[in-house]
């Protein structure tokens, strides 16, 4: 068996000029209002002009392929490098077996189950495929995470992309299973320490705008003292590839 992984994750746009065509992308033909492309575009502008996104998968990557001895490749759902690219290099590299790991940990058939359909597209059925559906509760993630929040004088907020309505009815698994990271990541820290965590209810992160649903940012829900001082707050990892 030769395999090779591909890493997938949602794309950034490289620089604010390319934000029309990353939320062109993003709607699949559906009209980009100004206001969108604005906003994505200040926050850009507000971080330096550029995200970090493709150098932290990058990195990534790359410490992924030095563990593992097999090639690792980086596919974008919505920018480049393509899942398509990624696919076409790990055959033309001679993989017969492609591992699809998505820089997301929580499946939801809304996000996960469209990186599986682009990877089938892409793939055609010329080679196997061993898809990782979800990673939230894995114990050594949660030790990680446990380990950089493990000791810290503050709060711990968890934030979650939210789900329209349409998918809320339809049964998603989404909404059950982001409890069980947050208990997994509290349950690793000292009892001492669990009263100064605090868990926020979703809220969508912005770009394109929310769907009816869950909605609204995170910090309008917290409670009011966190949002006082928010400084000395960090926020629980999310993901970056919804």
């Amino acid at each position: 068996m030769n395999a090779a992984v591909i890493l997938m994750a949602y794309g950034s746009p490289a620089t604010a000029k390319d934000v029309p065509a990353y939320l062109a992308d993003i709607r699949e033909g559906r009209p980009v209002s100004q206001e969108a492309i604005d906003e994505l575009a200040e926050r850009y502008r507000r971080i330096g002009g550029r995200s970090p996104l493709d150098e932290i998968t990058e990195a990534q990557r790359a410490g992924l392929e030095r563990e593992l001895g097999l090639p690792v490749l980086v596919g974008m759902k919505h920018w480049r490098p393509r899942i398509i690219e990624a696919v076409e290099a790990a055959l033309s590299g001679g993989a017969d077996t492609l591992v699809g790991l998505v820089l997301a940990p929580h499946y939801s058939r809304l996000s996960i189950a469209g990186y599986r359909e682009r990877l089938d597209d892409a793939l055609q059925g010329r080679a196997k495929v061993i898809f990782v559906e979800s990673w939230h509760d894995h114990g050594p993630f949660l030790d990680v995470l446990a380990s950089r929040v493990r000791g810290f004088d503050g709060h711990v907020v968890f934030t979650a992309h939210s789900l329209p309505e349409r998918i809320l009815r339809d049964g998603d698994p989404y909404p059950r299973r982001r409890p069980r990271r947050a208990l997994g990541l509290v349950v690793r820290v000292p009892e001492r320490e669990r009263d100064r965590r605090a868990v926020a209810r979703p809220g969508h992160p912005g770009g394109a705008g929310p769907a009816r649903g869950e909605r609204g940012p995170a910090s309008a829900r917290l409670p009011r003292r966190l949002r006082l001082g928010s400084s000395g707050n960090p926020l629980g990892p999310r993901h970056r590839g919804a």
